[in-house]
């Protein structure tokens, strides 16, 4: 049963809670308790799968408290809860915070979160990955426009013209989207020239799966590895596998922009690794010169994709994302990749190491397609093909 603890001053909150949620009681073991100390002194004694806490309280904040939680139970996950525009003290809590929710938070809203909280934790059940994921004091940030990217796209009056005026707000990310949407790898009719064009050929879900790679990478910069490399290497992925998923499956499918958004991430786990208190630089280098995973579960106990996709599933992405992810750990066969988004993901990853593609000056569209068809065929008879360490 998962074992959730609600923190919140206002008592009427708190009962209010209790009884919205007390259709989960068959499933959740919930505790209720008035402030930060409270809420320590109990985990104290017990253990909790998930906190979820109110931002603004007296004494202790729930930045503070989820930070006490970071430190004294890294495995829980971490719900922050504010009502008040305080900027200071959000990006505080989304530093250390797995999601962060409006206040007052729609009953529906919270269960789906903490569900899909449950579902990661229960995806990746190694108290050693939860632990080491938890335990780093700078998560991986999904930066202040992804954030208002998403608002805006939940609102229903948003436009195409409204989310491109957000996303030009800044430079860098701009001309970042502008120049991988004119990429060889996208084959776009003619040359794109605004972010505005760029929502209107490629659609709002793959343009934030670019926006939510950007932030990410760009926020957490580690001296223990060149992130620019990491995710420009990321980018040539996730247009490698948008486009072996429409050629192999159609290219209308719907899973086309998560396949695209999945790629963005898949290396998140490095950054992970990189902030990981003891993790020597000499080992994480020989972590990314090879797609051995064994050898990144010998040097720090556990591989980059299981990490990163524990962590998205944290964030709330879509079952299929991270396991599309996680995947990456595993052989690249058909029993081990058995969805579509996985394989297209595995095999646009294996394309690139092995050179079969070249990263920066794609073939044209015909060329890249019949790659792509032929590499599929030779991996689903014989997956012995793939090469486990880079040329």
């Amino acid at each position: 049963m998962l074992r959730i603890l609600f923190v919140d001053d206002e008592p009427n909150i708190l009962q209010a809670t209790r009884r919205a949620t007390r259709d989960m009681r068959g499933e959740w073991d919930m505790h209720f308790v008035p402030g930060g100390e409270e809420a320590l002194a109990l985990m104290a004694v017990d253990r909790f799968d998930v906190v979820v806490s109110d931002m603004r309280m007296p004494g202790m904040d729930g930045a503070e408290l989820l930070t006490a939680v970071r430190i004294n139970s890294p495995g829980t996950a971490r719900i922050i809860l504010s009502g008040f525009a305080e900027e200071e003290a959000v990006f505080r809590s989304t530093r250390v915070a797995h999601q962060f929710l409006s206040k007052p938070c729609d009953v529906d809203v919270l269960k789906k979160t903490i569900s899909e909280i449950r579902a990661a934790q229960q995806a990746v059940p190694s108290e050693r990955i939860r632990d080491l994921v938890g335990s780093i004091d700078q998560l991986p940030v999904l930066g202040d426009v992804y954030q208002r990217l998403v608002a805006a796209m939940e609102s229903e009056r948003a436009t195409n013209e409204d989310l491109a005026d957000i996303i030009s707000e800044d430079i860098a990310l701009t001309a970042e989207l502008v120049r991988l949407v004119n990429s060889a790898f996208f084959g776009l009719p003619r040359r794109v020239e605004s972010v505005s064009q760029a929502v209107g050929y490629l659609g709002i879900d793959v343009v934030r799966a670019v926006v939510v790679g950007y932030s990410v990478y760009t926020s957490n910069r580690s001296s223990m590895i060149d992130v620019d490399v990491v995710r420009r290497r990321s980018q040539q992925v996730a247009a490698l596998a948008r486009r072996s998923h429409s050629t192999l499956y159609g290219r209308s499918s719907a899973e086309s922009a998560d396949v695209f958004l999945a790629g963005m991430l898949h290396e998140v786990g490095v950054l992970v690794l990189s902030m990981v208190h003891g993790v020597d630089p000499i080992d994480l280098k020989g972590v990314l010169g090879s797609n051995d995973v064994t050898t990144e579960r010998l040097t720090v106990g556990a591989d980059r994709y299981a990490v990163g996709g524990y962590l998205l599933g944290l964030w709330g992405f879509s079952p299929d994302v991270v396991e599309a992810v996680a995947s990456l750990g595993r052989p690249l066969e058909p029993t081990t990749h058995s969805s579509s988004m996985s394989w297209a993901l595995g095999l646009a990853r294996h394309a690139l190491d092995q050179d079969l593609v070249p990263a920066d000056d794609s073939p044209d569209e015909s060329a890249a397609d019949e790659l792509i068809q032929e590499l599929d065929r030779a991996l689903r008879q014989d997956p012995a093909l793939v090469a486990t360490e880079r040329p």
